[in-house]
């Protein structure tokens, strides 16, 4: 699973956030809640009748 800061837009794993203990070392900040998943871009298929 990916995860991105809000902070700088740097992209992780969940094992590098969990090795640096929740620090971003591209930005410096170290807090739990600059982490948001990123979703992968799929494509959605609508059905219609």
């Amino acid at each position: 699973m990916t995860y991105v800061c809000i902070n700088c837009g740097s992209e992780v794993d969940y094992d590098y956030i969990v090795k640096h203990k929740l620090k971003c070392t591209k930005c410096r900040e170290k807090r739990s809640n600059i982490w948001v998943k990123r979703r992968p871009q799929t494509s959605k298929t609508v059905i219609a009748r």
